[in-house]
């Protein structure tokens, strides 16, 4: 099976957060399939937190979807 015919585990579309001001994440998308390793690097205050607690739920995405399975998913809680 090929990555084109799989679905992802975890999806990010167009994801923007900002605080006040600045903006940490700007239209991130994100695409992770089964048996991938992915790393998430960057200079610092480039918004890897920010995407990795938007994932967690720790923090809302101001715009933007998130997926798993393929089930768009709405966090607003780690829990």
């Amino acid at each position: 099976m090929t990555m084109a015919s799989m679905q992802p585990l975890l999806e990010a579309r167009q994801l923007f957060k900002n605080y006040g001001k600045v903006v940490a994440i700007d239209h991130a998308d994100l695409q992770l399939f089964p048996g991938e390793v992915l790393g998430v690097i960057g200079d610092n205050g480039a918004g890897k937190s920010t995407l990795i607690k938007c994932f967690s739920g720790a923090v809302v995405p101001d715009r933007g979807e998130i997926y798993v399975d393929g089930e768009r998913v709405h966090f607003t809680t780690p829990n």
